[in-house]
């Protein structure tokens, strides 16, 4: 009984998944759906959310109060980008995956250049970014008039495998593939350091500053491959196509565990925040909920849960003095 607390307290995330399975339950009997269909239609959606909640996991866990408010406009401005250069052609596809990776990373590159020689917050720089980026959309957008999908795209959004769809599979896989790169990996390993004491890893001999710009150079790019792929599930380019991500990627990687002052990632804990949070704003659908109260709840549990996880931090350091003045 010990070890099953000590589990559920030192991975707070088992609590989301908790929530995650009541609320699946609860809709599923109101509403007369109680059934795999169900959950595996909301897992779908949070499939989405969960590229682009990885990046934002990586860059909150590189510490300072970090966060990438610019997600949302390069998940737009690729979506527009890579419909335009694909135009319903499958032998275009290669040509836009290594454009928008490209562009992506330039992206992500001047983000950290910004926030580690410029000096300017991260919030704030990549807040700037996103309204360039936001504007590079609105101008594209007003010559914009391509509608046709790719197919390989269209299938791998669509296709089902034993009646799973693919992209949960390739969600997983990915969620494998970062458990890897943040524990096997030196650049994982230093990541950690870096966010948990920035001295500390200077005078350890890591690469700081290498370390954050490739923090934010992969967030860009899982926000390019999302905007990429969400064409395909909304149908096509929409401007604010991405906008409702930026408060859904910082609320999903704070209810699954990781620490909002940076140096701790939770891939697992990522994965049941993205799902929790996809079951929440699909409960206030149902319930009628508009977008606005839609976004005071998802502020709300943001809150609740730095309030309880700063209660826990306040709570281990008293016992650390208490010890050492012992």
């Amino acid at each position: 009984m010990k070890k099953v607390k000590k589990y559920i307290k030192e991975n707070n995330w088992v609590w989301a998944a908790v929530g995650a399975f009541l609320l699946w339950f609860v809709m599923g009997i109101s509403s007369g759906r109680l059934n795999l269909e169900s959950f595996l239609s909301n897992a779908y959606t949070a499939a989405f959310l969960a590229i682009l909640a990885f990046g934002q996991m990586l860059v909150v866990t590189s510490g300072r109060g970090a966060i990438d408010l610019s997600i949302p406009g390069v998940l737009t401005l690729m979506a527009f980008v890579s419909m335009s250069i694909i135009n319903g052609e499958n032998k275009n596809v290669p040509l836009a995956i290594l454009v928008i990776v490209v562009l992506g990373a330039v992206i992500g590159f001047l983000n950290s250049v910004m926030v580690i020689y410029l000096q300017i917050p991260a919030i704030i720089a990549t807040m700037a970014m996103n309204y360039i980026l936001t504007t590079a959309a609105l101008l594209i957008n007003k010559n914009f008039s391509i509608f046709a999908i790719a197919p390989v795209i269209q299938k791998l959004v669509t296709t089902r495998i034993f009646g799973v769809q693919l992209m949960i599979f390739l969600i997983v896989l990915l969620a494998v593939g970062f458990w890897f790169l943040l524990n096997r990996t030196s650049y994982g390993k230093s990541l950690l350091a870096v966010g948990q004491n920035r001295e500390a890893a200077k005078l350890a001999g890591i690469k700081v500053n290498r370390v954050e710009m490739l923090t934010y150079v992969f967030s860009s790019i899982l926000a390019a491959f999302g905007g990429m792929l969400t064409t395909a599930r909304v149908g096509g380019a929409l401007l604010g196509m991405g906008d409702s991500y930026t408060l859904e990627t910082v609320a999903s990687i704070v209810v699954g565990g990781t620490l909002i002052s940076g140096g701790k990632a939770n891939v697992p804990g990522t994965l049941v925040g993205c799902l929790f949070l996809g079951l929440i704003v699909t409960a206030m659908q149902i319930m009628g909920f508009s977008v606005g109260a839609q976004n005071i709840a998802k502020g709300a549990l943001i809150i609740i849960v730095l309030l309880l996880s700063s209660g826990d931090a306040v709570e281990k350091k008293v016992k650390r003095t208490v010890e050492k003045t012992a």
